[in-house]
């Protein structure tokens, strides 16, 4: 059961560092109601947000401090004339897409037309992108890049589609974007030194909490750069132990943080010790926190540089990649 259980996260480890790749990409959002914004966009690289601008605001986001090459400033005045473009766009979408669906009095009031684009580089060097657009939550229309046509999801974007594709210049240029530049804008942003850096995370044994009947055991790591992190719990046979859903939130200067618990029946503490595994691109092997109760019901955690069976075993899956974000609609 053991050696069936350590195959199965070597395999699952394998398959994560497979699907990991660089991002780049743009949210933007035209509304109508709902208390927000007309227009509000974000670009994120690398899970960091380098760009916010939402029409309540009375100027854009000025160039970070921390994009401070040449070439990353003018690809900043870039982004910027680009999302003057998505608010246009956007809103002629939403306007096109209330009169196709024939959307009269109150229920022209409260909609919303959404944009998202992302370009990807992959591990094995090779690259993809994509653009969608949707209304009121449902795919409305997307880009066929190699085309340079849209391909509407409902009958009621075909004429968005017709005014789109009128604009020919326009639409050559949204497909150099995804075809060309949006791989380039990756690369130099990449550079950065927030977006580059990566951090060690901290890991630390929390206070272990009480109930009727249990003990609940949690591992909290933070301080971590960039955002992927695999964090499990191994019982002293390095069996895996249940564990709850978890989730990764950002810190205040760029890096990240998550936790995962344990409920330990109240009959088992003492018994065997319990360790908190941390896998992360910035470390070359693991770090591990063991937690043990020693006599007297004094609960300590001792660091350990890895597990060496654990270490041995999936060694191969623990280089992660730098994921980064960024695009134009």
């Amino acid at each position: 059961m053991k050696n069936a259980n350590l195959l199965f996260l070597l395999l699952y480890l394998q398959q994560v560092t497979t699907d990991l790749r660089n991002d780049n990409c743009c949210y933007w959002m035209v509304s109508k109601g709902y208390d927000l914004p007309e227009f509000s966009e974000r670009r994120v690289l690398n899970e960091v947000t380098v760009y916010y601008h939402d029409s309540s605001l009375k100027s854009k986001m000025p160039c970070p401090d921390w994009i401070n090459t040449t070439a990353g400033i003018r690809e900043w005045g870039q982004i910027q004339y680009w999302s003057n473009h998505n608010r246009f766009v956007g809103t002629l979408g939403l306007q096109s897409a209330i009169n196709q669906f024939n959307l009269t009095g109150t229920l022209t009031d409260r909609n919303i037309y959404q944009g998202f684009g992302c370009c990807s580089l992959y591990p094995n060097g090779t690259y993809s992108a994509f653009l969608n657009h949707a209304f009121n939550g449902k795919d409305f229309t997307s880009f066929d890049i190699n085309s340079k046509t849209f391909v509407a999801a409902v009958p009621q974007a075909v004429v968005y589609k017709t005014l789109r594709e009128s604009d020919q210049s326009t639409i050559n240029d949204v497909a150099s974007y995804y075809q060309k530049t949006c791989l380039d804008r990756l690369k130099i942003l990449m550079e950065a030194p927030r977006v580059r850096a990566k951090r060690i995370p901290d890991v630390r044994i929390l206070e272990p909490k009480k109930k009727v009947g249990s003990v609940t055991v949690t591992c909290h790591v933070t301080g971590f750069y960039p955002r992927e992190v695999q964090v499990f719990w191994l019982g002293s046979d390095l069996q895996p132990v249940d564990e709850g859903v978890t989730e990764i939130l950002p810190n205040d200067d760029g890096t990240y943080q998550t936790r995962k618990s344990v409920i330990v029946p109240e009959e088992d503490v003492g018994k065997q010790n319990y360790s908190c595994v941390v896998l992360h691109i910035s470390i070359p092997n693991n770090i591990t926190k063991v937690w043990e109760v020693k006599a007297g019901g004094v609960a300590v955690w001792i660091p350990l540089l890895c597990i060496s069976l654990l270490a041995s075993v999936i060694g191969i899956g623990v280089w992660w990649r730098c994921k980064t974000r960024d695009a134009v609609i």
